[in-house]
């Protein structure tokens, strides 16, 4: 059988605007009908769910559906389901369908593959935001029974937005703006009573800039963001290589910079972190409630731990080191909330979550989800959990977590 895409692949520079990405027209009614993908959000935000079904088979037809990506290194990623075709010759996906292939993509091969079952933390990362504002995915449908069985009856491409039509990017250095990263911006327009909450986001032990996909997010969801790098920022950063006295002054001269950004509330600007970065998050809305006003902290820890890899201290503050210990909340203007997982081989981050409530803490902790509780759903495939070894453990877990607090998140930015 012939192959008749239902949308062709979009180009990523132009990904914004693939208005004309929609349902193929509906066939001639002697026409013969021919395998296709549909779907209500060909084009979307990479945290927003879609709605597949396939149409067009012969009723009862064993079909594999299978979603594929390329990451950055050009390394493809992979996920499939079987299913068989209802009474109308459709297989519907749903929504939740759709995000399970979404989700459960894993290396098909090289470096990454290896990974799988080694307890070590690996995940899709398409090319930043920065240079491509979306990532495509392929739905491909192959027939396992009926007069077609063995050739692809069907495919699709989804287009997943990091950054949304009329958002904006820009590249900061500590040569010209004394901070590293990516500032992501909303549309113009927004201002006076349209201006939403600003959003400094950092990760933790990893190292170098994990938070541009989600400042590239929340720009798409209206807020002014901030991916801000701490250390392993590159060689010419003239920033560390571990977490070692890195001053406090650092992120709140990145916040006051947000701060001034166009469509940003300054009086709401918030900083979230992960993990170790969850540390430096705590201690900004404690020791600057001037800048600072909500925290959202995900794995977090309650309490400053030592430097990383190697140093004297991990924090300081005006050049004093910040002592290691429980880390006090009274001085924090806005909400804290603590995302974590009961299964966290990591740190214990959901004892932490308990220990920052508290101190009026909002908490929200899931019972099987691991370290990996950050950051938004759908995007973020083939993260395991812990040091258990398994992906099967806690992958499926932390992405209901992200799914989970996510909108949550989102409410209190906008709250």
């Amino acid at each position: 059988m012939r192959i008749v895409p239902t949308a062709t692949a979009v180009a990523m520079a132009l990904a914004t605007t693939a208005c004309g990405a929609s349902d193929p027209a509906e066939p001639h009614p002697e026409a013969k009908p021919t395998a296709h993908f549909t779907a209500d959000h060909p084009v979307a935000r990479a945290d927003e769910q879609v709605h597949v079904r396939l149409e067009g088979l012969a009723p009862g037809t064993k079909v594999r559906i299978t979603a594929g990506a390329e990451d950055r290194h050009d390394q493809r990623w992979a996920a499939a389901v079987r299913r068989t075709a209802d009474e109308d010759g459709a297989v519907d996906l749903g929504s939740r369908g759709t995000a399970g292939l979404l989700e459960r993509m894993l290396p098909t091969g090289g470096r990454a593959k290896k990974l799988i079952g080694s307890g070590k933390t690996f995940s899709y990362h398409p090319g930043p935001p920065g240079r491509q504002r979306a990532y495509s995915v392929r739905l491909s449908a192959t027939a396992l029974s009926g007069k077609d069985k063995g050739e692809r009856v069907a495919r699709r491409d989804l287009v997943r937005q990091w950054l949304t039509k009329g958002t904006t990017h820009r590249e900061l250095t500590v040569a010209r703006d004394k901070v590293a990263g990516d500032l992501y911006l909303p549309p113009e327009g927004r201002g006076g009573d349209s201006a939403k909450a600003p959003v400094l986001v950092f990760g933790g032990s990893e190292g170098g800039n994990s938070g541009t996909y989600t400042a590239a997010l929340l720009a798409s969801h209206g807020h002014p963001a901030m991916s801000v790098c701490y250390f392993r920022c590159g060689k010419d950063s003239g920033r560390p290589n571990g977490i070692d006295s890195i001053d406090l002054d650092y992120f709140t001269r990145a916040g006051r910079l947000l701060r001034k950004q166009q469509g940003a509330a300054p009086e709401k600007l918030a900083v979230m972190g992960n993990s170790r970065g969850s540390e430096a998050a705590q201690l900004l809305g404690q020791r600057r409630p001037d800048v600072f006003h909500d925290v959202i902290a995900y794995a977090p820890s309650a309490k400053v731990n030592g430097p990383y890899l190697s140093g004297t201290t991990a924090w300081t503050d005006h050049g004093e080191p910040v002592p290691t210990g429980p880390i006090p909340l009274d001085r924090v203007r806005g909400t804290v909330l603590a995302v974590a997982g009961g299964n966290d081989r990591m740190w214990g981050s959901a004892a932490s979550a308990a220990a920052m409530a508290r101190q009026g803490a909002k908490k929200l902790v899931y019972p099987d989800a691991g370290h990996h509780v950050n950051w938004f759903p759908l995007g973020q495939p083939g993260q395991e959990g812990g040091r258990n070894g398994a992906v099967a453990a806690t992958a499926e877990a932390d992405q209901a977590a992200r799914s989970s607090s996510w909108p949550r998140a989102l409410d209190l930015l906008d709250s």
